[in-house]
């Protein structure tokens, strides 16, 4: 058997590095591939399955997605992710649609495609509501708006000139109306026209995240009294669980890095929900992240790739009838074990 791994560095991590581990202990061959490069398809020859860890940067959702699709569903390699497991990655809207669809428990949502609608809506909206980007990771595009002004701002921007990803931070005070800073980007605008007409200059990006988001605005209920939200990854038929606080001062868990990995804190619906959608929607390996809804836990968003390193610190995992294993285990390794056994089954059906 031979696997094709394009590496992966993101952001300072990698997955692939230990995947070529736990194959080499299997004794499975591995080829590095570059699948960016022309000729991918003939860098696939030979090969029975097709790994490659891509992230929440928009040249990966731009290229990763689209190749993935292709090897997949036309060159019928199996791949990790799959599409099902990876087209909303890093989508909230997307993931919205899809867990409303699998009737799966979720915060109210509002989302509009269109500045009218969500204008008259924030007129009676129920503040305080939390607006997010559909992307961005780590709490970075999610801020708590407490009234029609701050919803308004939002709003304008989103159908005007957008905001990108990864820099809410950065743009929290810019957003509120009279805010000097929001005075000094507007001032700005003309001069970024006159040097994309006279000198042919684009505004600088950034570096990683060079879309905005707009044309579209998504809300979502404030649900109070959460000091953590729970995450549990499901691998399989394995899923890992801890519970991540709340910073100080905030609402917001995600990002945070103080996390709680005791099994006995984690409450076992989480865990039940998690098995349940990940084998309704067939997804190879997938992190949920729950708060509550009026003491029943809700889905706010899912990601299929994650901080393998918080995942290894788990003690154990739980299988689809809750039964605890006790000892630590690399995701990677998971879905080292998964991956093959997909492969080999689809080799024996064939």
């Amino acid at each position: 058997m031979r696997i094709a791994i394009h590496p992966d560095d993101n952001l300072g991590t990698s997955f692939s590095t230990r995947w070529i581990e736990f194959f080499a202990q299997r004794g499975v061959e591995v080829k590095i591939v570059n699948l960016l490069a022309r000729d991918f398809v003939e860098q696939l020859a030979g090969c029975d399955g097709v790994m490659w860890r891509w992230f929440h940067l928009e040249q990966d959702k731009q290229s990763v997605k689209t190749i993935l699709y292709v090897i997949e569903n036309y060159l019928k390699i199996p791949v990790f992710p799959d599409n099902a497991t990876g087209w909303h990655f890093d989508e909230k809207v997307a993931q919205w649609y899809l867990f409303r669809v699998l009737d799966v428990p979720q915060p109210e949502t509002w989302i509009f495609w269109d500045k009218e609608s969500s204008l008259q809506w924030a007129k009676s909206a129920p503040y305080p509501v939390v607006f997010k980007l559909s992307v961005g990771a780590g709490s970075s595009s999610v801020l708590k708006v407490k009234s029609e002004d701050e919803a308004a701002a939002l709003i304008e921007r989103m159908f005007d000139r957008g905001i990108f990803p990864m820099t809410m931070n950065e743009f929290k005070y810019r957003l509120l109306p009279g805010s000097r800073r929001e005075l000094k980007i507007t001032l700005a605008r003309p001069l970024d026209a006159l040097r994309y007409v006279v000198r042919n200059e684009y505004p600088r990006l950034p570096k990683d995240w060079w879309k905005p988001e707009r044309g579209y605005v998504l809300f979502q209920e404030f649900l109070p009294n959460n000091d953590f939200d729970t995450r549990v990854t499901v691998v399989g038929s394995r899923a890992f669980a801890f519970r991540r606080m709340n910073r100080p001062g905030d609402f917001r868990a995600s990002g945070s890095g103080n996390i709680d990995w005791s099994p006995e804190a984690i409450d076992k619906r989480c865990l039940k929900m998690a098995f349940d959608i990940s084998r309704q929607a067939k997804f190879q390996t997938m992190a949920f992240d729950f708060l509550y809804r009026n003491g029943e836990p809700v889905v706010c968003e899912a990601s299929y790739t994650f901080v393998s390193s918080a995942v290894h610190s788990c003690p154990g995992h739980w299988d689809p009838e809750l039964n605890w294993h006790e000892g630590q285990m690399w995701p990677e390794e998971a879905q080292v074990e998964d991956f093959l056994a997909e492969i080999q089954a689809r080799s024996v059906a064939r």
